[in-house]
Formats: C-alpha cells, sequence, structure tokens
C-alpha cells in the first residue's frame, strides 16, 4: 500500500473503517458459503511453491466476488474496466479508483484464503516447515512479523491468504540481512506489541507484532488498526533516518 492511501486511512475514524472492514468480510463468507462449492473445483493448485501464484489466480472468482463487495456502490464498472483495473493491480500498479482498489485487495484476500484452506493438509503441513521470505501459498511477501509465546518464536503472516510460515528469529524479512547495526526497531505507546522494523540495508520497513504483549484475532485488521503507525514511521525515516529509535 502507498504512503498516499496510508495517509488516506491515517485521517479517517478507525470505528468507520473496522464497519467497513467487518461489512467486507461478511460478504466474503457469505460468499464461500454459496460458491465455495463451485470454485473448490476449479481453484487447481500448482505442484510446488507458490501453489496459488496471484498472476494465475483465475480471474473469474475475483470478479465475482468484487460484484459482491462493491454491491450497492454508487457506480458501476464494465468488464473491459475491471480487466484493465486488474492488470494494473497485478503488476503492482497503482489504481486511481480507491473504491476498486479496495474491492480487489479484499476479493484476492477472499479467494486466496479460501484456496489455501482447500490445500490437503499433508500440503499445509509441508508449507508450515518451509523458510523462504515469501509466501509458499500464493508468492507473495509476507504483510508481518510475528512473534509468538512463550519463546518469542518468530513466524511470517501472508495477509494475501492468511498463511503462517517459521522465519528467523532477526533479521529483514525482505532482504534477509540480520546485521542488528542494520535494523531499527520504531514503537509508540499508542499501538502496545506492534513495531515497525526498518532495514538500513535495504530501505525497506516492515511490521512486527508480538503476541506475547498483545492478543490478535485476525491479523488483516490489526494492520489495517496500526496503518497511522506505518505513517508516522515513514515521516519519521525522512527526518530522523539513523537516530532515536522510538517515535514520540
Amino acid at each position: 500500500m502507498s504512503r498516499e492511501r496510508r495517509g488516506c486511512l491515517v485521517t479517517e475514524e478507525l470505528g468507520n473503517l473496522h464497519e467497513i472492514y467487518q461489512e467486507m468480510k461478511r460478504k466474503i463468507l457469505k460468499w464461500r458459503g454459496e460458491r465455495g462449492r463451485y470454485w473448490v473445483q476449479r481453484l487447481v493448485p500448482d505442484e510446488t511453491y507458490p501453489y496459488f501464484s496471484l498472476n494465475r489466480l483465475p480471474k473469474e472468482p475475483v470478479f465475482e466476488l468484487v460484484d459482491r463487495l462493491l454491491e450497492g456502490s454508487k457506480r458501476s464498472w464494465s468488464k473491459d474496466e475491471l480487466h484493465s483495473a486488474w492488470k494494473q493491480y497485478l503488476f503492482g500498479k497503482e489504481l486511481k479508483d480507491q473504491e476498486l482498489y479496495s474491492g480487489f485487495t479484499f476479493a484476492v484476500q477472499g479467494v486466496l484464503g479460501f484456496a489455501r484452506k482447500s490445500l490437503p493438509e499433508d500440503i499445509l503441513q509441508t508449507a508450515e516447515n518451509y523458510t523462504g521470505q515469501v509466501c509458499p501459498i500464493c508468492g507473495q511477501e509476507a504483510g508481518l512479523s510475528v512473534l509468538v509465546p512463550p519463546a518469542g518464536k518468530r513466524m511470517l503472516h501472508c495477509t494475501h491468504c492468511d498463511h503462517e510460515w517459521s522465519a528467523k528469529r532477526v533479521g529483514c524479512i525482505h532482504c534477509g540481512s540480520e546485521k542488528a547495526s542494520e535494523q531499527i526497531y520504531l514503537k509508540n505507546e499508542n499501538f502496545p506489541g506492534v513495531e515497525i522494523a526498518f532495514c538500513q540495508s535495504c530501505g525497506r520497513d516492515f511490521k512486527e507484532v508480538d503476541l506475547r504483549k498483545r492478543r490478535v484475532e485476525d491479523f488483516v485488521w490489526e494492520d489495517l488498526r496500526t496503518l497511522p503507525l506505518n505513517y508516522a514511521a515513514e515521516k519519521w525515516i525522512d527526518e530522523h533516518p539513523q537516530k532515536d529509535r522510538v517515535l514520540n
């Protein structure tokens, strides 16, 4: 998500955002209940990692779910508009239409999460022992680093398909650098148990959630709820790249 989008979300009331998110979840669950049996037969995994790469994901269930999610919208989109926007989305390009961007994001999460649950148990167990830096289910970069109790074992969490897999206890989840001198951790008292890690080696950041300090039941919402921390960290990094490690 771009800084501009994060900045927009910072200005929204979290209560309103949570209502929108919960409504999206309800629509996704309803779609899965009504259409899951049909699509599970058509979501065929690859033989090796990643099993459901985004660029090979059938667009039909995504478009179908987008229609559900955006039902009641003040505007509609033609098939040509949807296909064009989908191509841009796959290549990580910005969509000018914020509503359509949100629709695609939630639809992809809904389809990929369902596809993951449809995998045989032996494949899921194999994927849990995977140690790469991108998700073995969908091939996307990890959205969150998660420390689990009691010892703080580190897991990577994919916010696209909800899969988790083991990772090294320290280091950047993007480039793999384990040099402590290159990792800056930023935190804010308004978000206990959540930090933004900035890697000076690759210049990228990621969010880390410590489950020993806070309970999280929905990691996608946790990521959305703490977007103000991402935005504040980016501004702080621009102004103070190598100074105090605590956001004020």
